[in-house]
């Protein structure tokens, strides 16, 4: 990047206060930007390093009443934080894509490749695989037969997909993503021992997906494991066969989502969120991380704790915990004043 105030403004319909040629060359996080940086302020935990930012340019709340130093730039707009990911958008350097096939990429007569897509080095496609216009695969990813891949989705390198995966369009599967393997379903013997059921779904993946690095989805048993449009799903998360996710859902790092389980749309869950099998999340259900649920959520709102409760109780809770031993203190004061053993 190498742009001016002016030309930044410009591009985020902003309005500038100080010198509208100084030169920006670079983003950074506002802790730790200087001279050329561009950084944004909108929250106010962070205000002690809007006061000492040494950034050339800073994007800035209309309602901001602070002066820029000298040799720096404040650029106002509604909301700092979204004008300055739609100027990265903008601005930050994409990779450019070699389109057609390396050479070294194994595919099947019988898949059908898109001459727009690109095929990295080593990728191996099955039979009877369809590969739309615009696709990315990077190096070394697997697609079994009969999976289908829609328009402008980019699987990086070391993803898998399993038989009859179909993903939608303008998806993003991060590295070592697992799709599509088979769902945790045994029958336990007398013995003791395990027979495994077999797993002879598959997985639907809507469009504007983003999965994350080593996160897995197991097919279903039968029928279809469902992500929705525009789920995002963090790194290291695990979907067990037959679930269903709704679209815009939201889970971060280490969620594990057992066996048919039905999600609705536009929940979000925290990080090392647990679900059991089997029940319903209904629509626009928040849960703080480390939640655990283990029967059904049919009301819209935000829960914690394990199990999960509502979140006013679930705060309730954790004060009496966290004055428990006071508590003790107290009940064995108690005790000893009524003699009582």
């Amino acid at each position: 990047m190498n742009l001016s105030a002016e030309e930044i403004a410009q591009l985020v319909d902003g309005e500038i206060i100080g010198n509208t040629k100084s030169l920006i060359i670079n983003f950074n996080r506002i802790e730790h930007s200087g001279n050329g940086d561009i950084t944004f302020f909108s929250d106010e935990s962070f205000r002690k390093y809007f006061e000492q930012c040494g950034a050339t340019c800073v994007i800035i709340q209309k309602n901001e009443n602070s002066i820029p130093k000298e040799n720096q730039v404040f650029i106002k707009v509604e909301n700092p934080y979204f004008s300055f990911i739609h100027l990265v958008e903008k601005l930050a350097t994409k990779e450019e894509e070699q389109k057609g096939i390396h050479h070294t990429a194994i595919i099947n007569e019988t898949a059908k490749v898109s001459p727009s897509a690109s095929i990295g080095a080593n990728c191996w496609i099955g039979a009877n695989v369809v590969i739309n216009d615009d696709v990315v695969l990077k190096p070394n990813v697997v697609i079994y037969d009969n999976t289908r891949i829609g328009k402008g989705t980019i699987l990086h390198a070391n993803s898998v997909c399993y038989q009859d995966t179909e993903i939608g369009e303008n998806c993003i599967i991060h590295s070592g993503a697992v799709i599509g393997s088979d769902g945790f379903g045994f029958i336990e013997e007398p013995d003791g021992s395990y027979t495994k059921i077999p797993q002879i779904g598959n997985v639907k993946i809507g469009n504007n997906v983003e999965i994350g690095a080593n996160t897995t989805i197991d097919r279903a048993f039968v029928g279809s494991t469902i992500i929705g449009d525009g789920v995002k799903l963090d790194n290291l998360v695990q979907i067990g066969h037959n679930v269903e996710i709704g679209e815009n859902t939201a889970a971060a790092a280490q969620v594990g989502i057992a066996g048919s389980v039905k999600v609705g749309r536009r929940c979000r869950f925290g990080g090392q969120v647990g679900l059991a099998g089997h029940f319903e999340i209904t629509d626009d259900v928040s849960l703080i991380a480390q939640s655990g649920v283990a029967s059904s959520i049919l009301k819209k709102g935000v829960y914690g704790g394990s199990p999960a409760r509502d979140r006013l109780t679930y705060f309730k809770n954790e004060a009496v915990i966290h004055n428990l031993s006071q508590l003790a203190k107290d009940v064995a004061k108690i005790k000893r004043h009524l003699d009582i053993e």
